[in-house]
């Protein structure tokens, strides 16, 4: 299964967030402003983030160092293939 990954400006990297269910989130750019909210936001499995990506949706993803969880746009994230998932 490929790993996803965002490397921030200060070279922080970012992974996809799993939360408390096992879940990650994924949220509809089309919803404009109000993607954001969690009312909005779908929750997937590891095995889906790699399509809804590919659909342009935004993912929720932690920071490396910070912790800090935020919510992504596609096109900053990497797909690294081969290399197994990271489970957290």
């Amino acid at each position: 299964m490929p790993r996803f990954e965002r490397r921030a400006p200060d070279g922080e990297r970012y992974f996809p967030h799993r939360f408390p269910d096992g879940l990650y989130r994924v949220a509809d750019p089309a919803l404009g402003r109000t993607k954001h909210h969690s009312a909005n936001q779908i929750a997937i499995t590891a095995e889906q983030i790699g399509d809804y990506l590919r659909r342009g949706f935004l993912l929720r993803m932690r920071g490396e160092k910070s912790g800090q969880v935020n919510l992504i746009a596609a096109s900053k994230i990497d797909t690294i293939s081969g290399l197994g998932s990271r489970a957290d």
